[in-house]
């Protein structure tokens, strides 16, 4: 089986277990810490490595995570070291996280601009997607790249709006590359 189809249904399994308990809010908070706790380079290289023994990955899990998380949400880990499928685990807590928002209609978006944006624009700017008939609900990023120059550009879903100084340079550039001159 691919991976792929591997990590779906494990966090298919997930959300569908903490539906059925009652305890899907409680169990997403779950996987947001822990993925954030996989910014630590060192974990992450740990729960990766096939040269760590699972009972030593339980036993760092159980340390950093038996107090902080749920029952539910500390089971499910334990049954993916216990099958062997630890490694997959930042992929598949991400996955869960996708299933979520799909089943809450929650749209990620990612803002990027040449400067960290303020509140003002990001509340503009949330204001103007949620307004669109297919989103109901949206979550913002934001990201710089000083190489716009101006403007923004927004990836949300599988669209992307380019409203960057860069990309209308580009625009002109290539107008002008196919332009014909006649004297």
């Amino acid at each position: 089986m691919s991976a792929h189809r591997i990590i779906q249904r494990y966090a298919k399994s997930l959300i569908d277990l903490a539906s059925e308990q009652n305890a899907l809010e409680e169990v997403v908070k779950d996987v947001e810490l822990i993925l954030d706790s996989f910014n630590n380079r060192e974990l992450y290289l740990m729960v990766k490595s096939p040269v760590v023994k699972p009972s030593s990955k339980r036993n760092v899990f159980a340390s950093l995570y038996k107090s902080r998380v749920s029952n539910t949400t500390f089971a499910f880990m334990d049954i993916l070291v216990r099958k062997g499928r630890e490694r997959m685990l930042p992929e598949i807590l991400k996955g869960a996280i996708d299933q979520y928002r799909a089943i809450k209609g929650i749209t990620s978006m990612t803002l990027i601009t040449p400067v960290k944006p303020g509140g003002d624009l990001l509340a503009r700017v949330k204001s103007a997607i949620e307004s669109l008939p297919s989103i109901k609900q949206i979550e913002i990023s934001s990201k710089i790249d000083s190489d716009l120059i101006g403007g923004m550009v927004m990836d949300f879903g599988d669209q992307r709006i380019d409203a960057s100084v860069r990309h209308e340079l580009n625009l002109i550039k290539k107008k002008f590359a196919t332009a014909s001159i006649s004297g």
